[in-house]
């Protein structure tokens, strides 16, 4: 899908399902009710074949505020029924389809329904084939991935409860958290972010080619499908991402600018810094307090709160290396070891001689390293699998 499209598809379908509890909070009298939703995009099925869907966490429930009074209060929502579900996935079939019809059904629906950007038609057919789940390029080209297992399941396949389909449309609403449970919690928001290849199902068949195990058996019995390395190379390519579009998104009481988020998400006050008194932290004091010249730039702590009611952040926020290696690596590079406090930063050091003296006093080596010359690559290169 086109970034145009994909916003469209994620608006009505986040509109759809918090109307609904809105909609059943003001029948109850609740003041102002406002919903709150997470939504992931992903672009990949079980299969590794390109298939654009959402993953969307909602509150159970609302939250409600009287003006004035200065606080928001949880509505929790009452128990959804098969009902509800088949509802909302008809309404936002139904939205869609107009969407989709006023933008027009002929080529502009076509190129909005496939996610090529300015690639040209190479990456066009590597989208084509990796929705169709088909060979893109070689000799294999236009052939389907081959199925293990398939025929094998003859028992008939149940949805279960809170699932529903219409004409390709489904919406499954089964999976419920408790606010309390911060492992399942965190368990689920994995899923629904994570990645487009399980490394693990990954597996080398002695012909070369690579089976990619499935989560859970299909309805016709299939475990696994079946390709050759280059099909998997050309599925990659299709799966990545376009961009500067953004994967993760936040809405009603949860988005950046809601005017009642300072109220619900929770705050964490900056705590005093590490008191570990090691050899790391007197090396630092001492290398402070020889480099008083302007090589060394004081650095004021930095509050761990992401924002503070009344204020807003504006503009694009600048993430410091600490936050970066935390939010890609989960590594929190300013946590003391010893003691589990948050380092405060003391200065940015510059001078190359005070640097030196540093790592000198604290037992590293001093001496820069030497830079290996660049080499051609290799005339055939070792693929991992």
């Amino acid at each position: 899908m086109t970034r145009q499209c994909a916003r469209r598809v994620r608006r009505i379908l986040v509109r759809a399902v918090s109307g609904y509890y809105e909609g059943r909070a003001r029948r109850q009298g609740k003041p102002r009710p406002r919903a709150g939703a997470v939504a992931f995009a992903q672009r990949f099925d079980s299969a590794m074949r390109l298939s654009f869907h959402f993953h969307v966490l909602w509150l159970d429930g609302v939250y409600a505020s009287e003006p004035g009074r200065g606080r928001a209060e949880f509505c929790e929502h009452d128990e959804v029924s098969d009902g509800d579900v088949a509802g909302l996935v008809s309404a936002i079939r139904a939205r869609v389809l107009r969407y989709l019809r006023r933008v027009g059904n002929s080529s502009t629906a076509a190129e909005e329904a496939v996610d090529v950007s300015d690639d040209g038609e190479l990456q066009m057919d590597l989208v084509a084939a990796a929705v169709q789940g088909r060979a893109a390029l070689g000799e294999r080209a236009g052939e389907r991935d081959q199925r293990v297992g398939r025929g094998t399941r003859n028992e008939p396949f149940v949805k279960g409860s809170l699932c529903a389909d219409v004409d390709g449309f489904s919406l499954h609403a089964a999976v419920r958290v408790e606010g309390r449970d911060r492992d399942r919690l965190e368990h689920l928001c994995r899923y629904a972010g994570r990645p487009a290849v399980a490394e693990s199902r990954l597996s080398l068949l002695p012909d070369g080619r690579v089976a990619y195990s499935l989560k859970k058996r299909w309805q016709d019995g299939t475990t696994a499908v079946v390709m050759t390395k280059q099909v998997l190379m050309e599925r990659l390519c299709a799966l990545v991402p376009r961009p500067r579009k953004h994967l993760v998104t936040y809405h009603g009481v949860l988005a950046p600018a809601a005017g009642i988020r300072p109220w619900i998400v929770p705050r964490v006050e900056a705590d005093d810094g590490c008191r570990h008194t090691g050899a790391v932290a007197n090396v630092e004091a001492d290398a402070v307090q020889a480099g008083r010249n302007q090589s060394v730039r004081r650095v004021e702590p930095r509050r761990i709160a992401p924002h503070a009611p009344g204020k807003r952040r504006r503009g694009r926020p600048r993430y410091t290396w600490a936050e970066l290696l935390q939010r890609v690596y989960l590594v929190e590079v300013l946590r003391c070891p010893h003691c589990g406090a948050t380092r405060r930063l003391l200065a940015a050091i510059h001078d190359p001689e005070l640097i030196r003296r540093v790592l000198l006093a604290m037992g590293l080596s001093a001496t820069l390293p030497v830079p290996v010359a660049a080499r051609s690559p290799p005339e055939q290169a070792e693929l991992p699998w």
